[in-house]
């Protein structure tokens, strides 16, 4: 298990690391992206961690391992729940069938390793 979360960790740096790389390249673009990300994440009327479980929702739906990883990091940041988590990724299990479903295994693999 504790290998298992090691390496969910080293994925999420490296995540990071090449994000990182694209915003050194093109930081105008980047920044541009950080505000709408920000600015979509605000509490509001929908707490910032169930946007962010949201997004991993369509993360597993869209069958993106990197965006999983960055956006449980980010709804476990903001205090979300394991239950929760497994209620939202349903949604995605329902929109997006068999492929659905194995991303969402993969972003609870996530939530509990990180």
């Amino acid at each position: 298990m504790r290998e298992k979360m090691t390496a969910s960790k080293q994925k999420l740096a490296e995540v990071n690391t090449r994000l990182l790389g694209l915003f050194k390249a093109d930081q105008k673009t980047m920044m541009a992206f950080k505000s709408l990300s920000d600015s979509a994440v605000r509490e509001g009327n929908v707490s910032a961690a169930m946007k962010e479980l949201i997004a991993v929702s369509i993360a597993a739906a869209r069958g993106c391992d990197d965006c999983i990883l960055f956006h449980v990091a980010e709804a476990k940041k903001h205090g979300a729940q394991r239950d929760t988590l497994i209620e939202v990724i349903a949604i995605a299990v329902e929109m997006s069938g068999g492929p659905g479903a194995v991303y969402a295994a993969k972003a609870l693999d996530a939530f509990d390793n990180l």
